[in-house]
This record gives structure tokens, C-alpha cells and sequence, in this order.
């Protein structure tokens, strides 16, 4: 009888030593998955988009209130993680003070980065690329190309990608593009698999 007992209670601290163990397994295992799934979607959430925009335009203008800048898009979407915004459809017009009409630059895609102290501002165009400009004599500047990152407050633009330009009866195709706006100047670079190739058209 006394035997039976004690067969008994070691039966039931066994049981529940085991259940315990169970117990302690589920909840560990329980929070090891929300860890997990916080660690999975705290990036996403940190990230997310504060800010749309839709058929909007910025523009910037500078100290005598003369209009600089003007950043157009079919959509704006800001993410404050990185501070970049996507654009959609983006153009944009940068006005020279000493030149008569501005730059229009458009492209299928863009974002635009705010300044900070490891970059200035921009805009990284892609997609389709194309700049123009009127000129007095009635005739038109332009290029093409795939990539281009311009700086609003500068004036400037630049292209490592493969470029087109073509002005009056005159065609060049270069490797990469620096082009200073406000001067009106462009410089041109080469590399091994593309020369700086001028094309005139003669008029007959």
C-alpha cells in the first residue's frame, strides 16, 4: 500500500515536471515568433510613405524672389526613413537668369533626395530621359539619355550614362555629360567603348 503511494506521487511530480516543461517550451516559443515577426516588420514600418502627392509642383526661388526651380510630378510619395521622395512622371523646369527660357527636363521615373550633410540636393532622373531648351534664334537644344542627376540649386546636371545631344544641325554622342546650365555649356567625356562623336548637317 505504502509502495502504491509513493509509485503514485512519483507518478504525478513526473506529470507535472512534464507539463511544466511544456508550458515554458510554448512560451518561449511564442516569444521567440513575435521577435521574429517584430524584427521582419519594424524596417517596413519605420519607412513607410508620411506623405503624398498627386498632379503637385515645388518651386524654389532664390534671395531677389526669382523663381529658380519648379519640380512637377503626377505623383509625389515621401519616405522619411531616407528622406526621398519618388516621383512619378517627373519634370523639371530650371530658369538661368542671363538665358532666355528655361531647361524642361521629363522622365518616366525619379526620386528626389532633401539635403543633408553627405549630399546636396537632387534629382535622379531615369527612364527615358530627355532635357530642351528654346533658343532666341527659334531653334531648340536637346538631349537624351537613360540616367541624369540635376542639382535645382545649382543649375547643373549630370549623366553617366551614354548621351544624345542635338542642337541646330549639330549631333554629338558622348559616354557621360556634365552640363552647366546657367552658362550654357556642356562637357562631354569618353570612354573605351564610346568615343565624343560630332555629326554636322549640312544644309543643302
Amino acid at each position: 500500500m505504502i509502495e502504491s503511494l509513493r509509485q503514485n506521487r512519483t507518478l504525478r511530480s513526473r506529470t507535472l515536471m512534464g507539463l511544466l516543461a511544456v508550458f515554458i517550451a510554448s512560451v518561449l516559443l511564442n516569444r521567440t515568433v513575435d521577435l521574429d515577426h517584430q524584427i521582419e516588420t519594424a524596417p517596413a514600418l519605420l519607412n513607410e510613405p508620411d506623405l503624398f502627392m498627386t498632379q503637385a509642383s515645388i518651386s524654389q526661388i532664390n534671395e531677389e524672389g526669382h523663381l529658380t526651380s519648379k519640380i512637377s510630378a503626377d505623383r509625389f510619395t515621401h519616405y522619411p526613413l531616407t528622406d526621398v521622395t519618388t516621383l512619378e512622371l517627373p519634370r523639371v523646369a530650371l530658369y538661368t537668369p542671363n538665358l532666355t527660357g528655361p531647361w524642361t527636363i521629363s522622365s518616366t521615373k525619379g526620386r528626389l533626395l532633401g539635403v543633408s550633410v553627405y549630399r546636396k540636393q537632387s534629382v535622379e532622373l531615369w527612364s527615358t530621359v530627355r532635357a530642351e531648351k528654346s533658343n532666341p534664334d527659334g531653334s531648340t537644344t536637346t538631349f537624351i539619355t537613360d540616367a541624369l542627376n540635376v542639382y535645382p540649386s545649382e543649375n547643373v546636371a549630370e549623366s553617366d550614362s551614354p548621351v544624345t545631344i542635338f542642337t541646330g544641325n549639330t549631333q554629338t554622342q558622348a559616354a557621360k555629360l556634365r552640363a552647366n546650365f546657367d552658362q550654357d555649356t556642356f562637357l562631354f567625356n569618353s570612354n573605351a567603348s564610346q568615343r565624343v562623336v560630332t555629326t554636322i548637317r549640312l544644309k543643302p
